[in-house]
C-alpha cells in the first residue's frame, strides 16, 4: 500500500490493534474470528485456466449465450460482456439501478438486456430453471448473502454452464471487512461435483473464479 505521513501512522496503529485480536488462541491464524474455508483437492483445480484479469477471461465464453450478472452497480462489467461475448440475453440484478441509469443508461435500453430490481436471490428464483449458460455473482459479499445467491444460481445455471464469482478473497483491503466468497466456493469445489474452469487475477486480489460441474 502507498501510505505516507499521517495515513501511515494511522494505519500502523490500526494494524497493531487488529493483529493483537487476530493472533491469540488461533490455529490456523484467525480461526477464532473468521470462517475457515474447506481445503481444495488438487483435482478441483488441475484443468483450470489462468487469465490476467476478468476482462481477458471473457474470451473463455462463446458469443450468443444467456447470461446473468448478479450485482451490476454502474454496469461497467455488463458493458464489457455486451461488447465482448454479445449475449443473446443479459439479465442484470441489483437492489436498485440508479447508478446504472446515471452512468450507463444506454445499457438499460438494449433489447437483449432485462433489469431485475430488488433482492437478487428472490428475483433470480422467479426465472426458469437451468436457463443460464453463465451466471456472474457479484452481489451481497457476506457469507450468508453469497450462499443465498449461490443456492439459487445452482438451480438456474445449465448442467454444462458456468458460475463465476467475483472478489474471491477472504478479506477486502478497501472495506476492511471479511468476504464470504471463498468459503462458499470452496465448499462446492471440495464436494467433488465442481471444478475450476478459470481463475482471473486482480491488482488488489479481488479475483474472479469460474467453476463448472464435473
Amino acid at each position: 500500500m502507498k501510505l505516507q505521513g499521517e495515513d501511515k501512522v494511522w494505519f500502523k496503529s490500526v494494524q497493531e490493534e487488529f493483529l493483537g485480536r487476530l493472533r491469540p488462541n488461533a490455529s490456523p491464524l484467525g480461526e477464532h474470528l473468521f470462517h475457515v474455508p474447506a481445503r481444495l483437492p488438487q483435482s478441483a483445480v488441475a484443468t483450470g485456466r489462468l487469465f490476467a484479469n476478468r476482462v481477458e477471461a471473457l474470451s473463455f465464453f462463446p458469443h450468443g449465450q444467456t447470461v446473468a450478472e448478479v450485482g451490476t452497480q454502474a454496469g461497467w462489467y455488463a458493458e464489457r460482456m455486451i461488447s465482448t461475448i454479445r449475449p443473446r440475453e443479459l439479465h442484470l440484478f441489483d437492489l436498485d439501478f440508479h447508478l446504472l441509469q446515471t452512468e450507463r443508461p444506454e445499457i438499460a435500453r438494449r433489447p437483449e438486456v432485462t433489469l431485475h430490481e430488488g433482492d437478487s436471490s428472490q428475483k433470480l428464483a422467479a426465472l426458469p430453471g437451468k436457463h443460464f449458460d453463465l451466471i456472474y455473482i457479484d452481489g451481497d459479499h457476506s457469507l450468508a448473502g453469497v450462499i443465498k445467491d449461490t443456492n439459487v444460481a445452482l438451480e438456474k445455471v445449465r448442467d454444462d454452464g458456468i458460475l463465476v464469482f467475483n472478489d474471491y478473497t477472504p478479506w477486502s483491503i478497501m472495506e476492511f471487512t471479511d468476504y464470504g466468497i471463498v468459503p462458499a466456493v470452496n465448499d462446492l469445489l471440495a464436494s467433488g461435483a465442481w471444478t475450476v474452469a478459470y481463475f482471473a487475477f486482480h491488482p488488489h486480489m479481488y479475483c474472479d473464479i469460474a467453476i463448472r460441474r464435473i
